[in-house]
């Protein structure tokens, strides 16, 4: 998985809140989780291990706040909450002033109106959220529109609580890499039994996602691709044939794009032939959401 951190911690929230954050760093890395850091300003993940691949997502303007290699510039804070979003499976919120609980209410609006399949977490050591946590169940006891707000003091049972979470509540989940090829606005995709698929396949346990997909391109396709130049572009949640789901991190290549053999070069918005991740991805791809 790979999970996007959202917030702006004031200092005042002191110690307990620090050593959350610092916890939360170094789950991450022993679960091999990826991570998309969209917070303002000075960061507090000093356990980070060096496998953990790292997006940062800044404001246009703004200065980087990590080493991380992979950075994005975005369009003010708007368009970094939307970028996290999209690059990752799950949204970490950690408490702060009124503006994090915009963003907060924001994302948990979209999960109540079935906007959104992606669930959204908040660690909050100090019970900053227990009057929101007690006003959203008061909704939910009242048949109103609301979302479950999953938080947690620990950061280890926060990541429990976002792996197990479904858009449906149920199934099981397989976790999927996906590779985009784009050349002459036409999408290279796979023929399958579902439809035209993307080149891709199932990553093991605790495989870092470019790495599992440079695997199964090289076993499937003899198609050499290299981890470092490979980018994420999107977070897929589909739903799978058998019932359950499909986590599906889809990555572009920078650099020469090798062809994939018995590919199919399919047009950009066409998605009648498409299984549902290669559908969904051209679906973002038509907004404008994925370059």
């Amino acid at each position: 998985m790979r999970i996007g951190i959202l917030g702006r911690p004031a200092p005042s929230l002191g110690v307990p809140f620090d050593d959350a954050v610092r916890r939360l760093g170094a789950e991450l890395s022993r679960r091999c989780w990826g991570m998309v850091l969209g917070m303002p300003g000075p960061v507090a993940f000093d356990t980070i291990g060096p496998g953990t691949d790292v997006v940062e997502v800044f404001p246009r303007g703004a200065q980087p706040c990590t080493c991380a290699a992979d950075r994005r510039a975005v369009d003010g804070s708007v368009g970094r909450m939307d970028a996290v979003r999209l690059l990752s499976d799950a949204v970490v919120m950690l408490p702060g002033g009124i503006d994090v609980l915009a963003d907060l209410l924001a994302l948990l609006t979209e999960q109540a109106l079935g906007l959104s399949d992606k669930p959204c977490g908040v660690l909050d050591p100090d019970g900053l959220l227990d009057p929101l946590a007690e006003q959203l169940d008061a909704l939910d006891r009242a048949g109103l529109p609301a979302a479950p707000l999953l938080r947690a003091d620990d950061p280890v049972q926060l990541l429990d609580q976002l792996a197990a979470w479904r858009p449906s509540g149920g199934g099981d989940v397989r976790e999927e890499v996906a590779w985009l090829r784009i050349n002459d606005f036409n999408l290279t995709l796979i023929p399958n039994s579902a439809g035209l698929g993307l080149p891709g396949g199932l990553r093991e346990p605790g495989e870092r996602g470019a790495v599992a997909l440079c695997r199964l391109m090289a076993q499937g396709w003899s198609v050499r691709l290299h981890p470092e130049r490979l980018r994420p572009v999107a977070a897929l949640m589909v739903p799978d044939t058998g019932g359950g789901w499909r986590r599906v991190s889809c990555y572009r290549a920078d650099g020469p794009q090798p062809a994939v053999p018995g590919a199919v070069s399919h047009p950009l918005g066409e998605t009648a032939a498409c299984e549902p991740a290669a559908a969904a991805l051209q679906d973002l791809l038509r907004r404008g959401r994925v370059r």
